[in-house]
């Protein structure tokens, strides 16, 4: 199975306060099939953790030409890339019911050992091709590394809680993008439409921990809005997240 298509209908706990679906569902489907067309090839979560390790995602990138409302029928396909030494890509398209592509992506996963949480280098895993891999675009360049702005505000603050956890014992990715939404001021928050979001993984979050969130927002120049969010733990950068509105 050379991609992975799931059709479904957006359901009321996907959606936000003016019923349109909202990134953060975008992204808990995105990893429930990342693992999903793994499998198929191979290279899942049950096959890597016998081995004991685990994919992580590390970058991401999204754009949204527009965002789907409640109720609405769509389809969301994935498929791999291939790797280099640490990257395995791999990129989605989702679709509305006349066949429009509406929300874009590009993801960049490292493997991890489970225990130790090194890096490990993909070829030595599942060799120096992946399996299956499609050689065609959602974004044709990599999801990029963050800039950090010069000045950042302490915004917030949350501690992990048991809900945060995934089954890789850690903070689930998807909660960094709630976090940093939760961290936007209400006025902006509730009328903006995320036209474009990055966000990168840099380290662990677990259980208990308290991570201090920092925001930085600017005009670009064609007038769009750029937020910047960044959770720390001390000095340590645990994610970093830039959206345009």
């Amino acid at each position: 199975m050379r991609n992975c298509i799931e059709k479904f209908r957006v359901k009321n706990y996907e959606v936000d306060h003016n019923g349109f679906f909202k990134p953060f569902s975008f992204l808990n489907h995105a990893q429930e099939m990342a693992n999903v067309h793994a499998q198929s090839l191979g290279f899942g979560y049950d096959n890597l953790i016998a081995s004991g390790v685990v994919w992580v995602l590390s970058r991401i990138h999204v754009k949204f030409d527009r965002l789907p409302l409640w109720k609405e029928e769509l389809s969301i396909e994935t498929w791999h890339k291939g790797n280099d030494r640490l990257f395995g890509f791999r990129d989605y398209s989702v679709k509305d019911k006349r066949d429009i592509e509406i929300i874009s992506a590009t993801s960049s996963w490292l493997i991890i050992d489970y225990k130790t949480r090194k890096l490990q280098r993909i070829e030595t895993l599942i060799g120096n091709e992946f399996k299956g891999a499609l050689a065609k675009h959602a974004i044709e360049e990599p999801a990029s590394k963050i800039a950090k702005p010069s000045q950042l505000k302490l915004c917030n603050s949350k501690v992990v809680s048991i809900s945060d956890i995934d089954i890789n014992q850690h903070t689930n990715n998807a909660r960094y993008l709630e976090w940093a939404i939760d961290s936007i001021d209400p006025e902006i928050s509730t009328k903006a439409k995320i036209k474009e979001l990055w966000m990168n993984f840099n380290n662990e979050s677990l259980l208990g921990e308290k991570i201090e969130l920092y925001y930085n927002q600017q005009k670009t120049q064609d007038s769009s809005l750029e937020i910047y969010v960044e959770g720390k733990r001390e000095n340590i950068s645990i994610f970093q997240v830039k959206i345009i509105s």
